[in-house]
């Protein structure tokens, strides 16, 4: 008996389309993968607590004018208040990062400045010591690289 292999091909292909076979989709039709009903997430801008959120608004306005302020001060001739406004935006980095630690929800715009050490995901010292932080050379001191003599 011989078997006549397009027949065949055309039979497994009939099988596996049509009638429940392994490549038909399984969900009845008409029904989307995820309902709407099914996203029970607060929106991102009502989280965090308000006043906290109004104060982290302020307080980005801050830092996105002593950063101005420091670019226009980039001259030697105001060394000395282009060293005070550079202090300023970085205590405002810190306001930032210590009012978001009292409750506040920055959206991913507002987000400027990095979270504190001990909330990234790869700072040098934390559950990651000796893995992603530490290099090929296993340091884990953070620094990565060869030493002064390395070669």
């Amino acid at each position: 008996m011989s078997v006549d292999y397009n027949q065949l091909k055309a039979l497994v292909k009939e099988a596996m389309f049509t009638g429940g076979g392994i490549n038909e989709p399984s969900a009845p039709e008409g029904v989307p993968h995820r309902m709407p009903a099914a996203d029970t997430d607060e929106k991102e801008q009502d989280m965090g607590d308000p006043k906290a959120n109004k104060l982290y608004a302020i307080a980005l306005k801050a830092r996105e004018a002593t950063e101005e302020l420091v670019e226009a001060l980039d001259d030697p001739v105001y060394d000395g208040p282009y060293e005070n406004a550079f202090k300023a935006t970085t205590a405002l980095r810190k306001v930032l990062n210590d009012i978001e630690g009292l409750g506040a929800h920055p959206m991913p715009k507002q987000r400027v400045v990095a979270p504190p050490a001990d909330q990234q995901k790869y700072a040098g010292y934390g559950s990651s010591y000796g893995g992603y932080s530490a290099g090929a050379w296993g340091g884990g001191d953070g620094a990565g690289g060869l030493e002064e003599g390395d070669k």
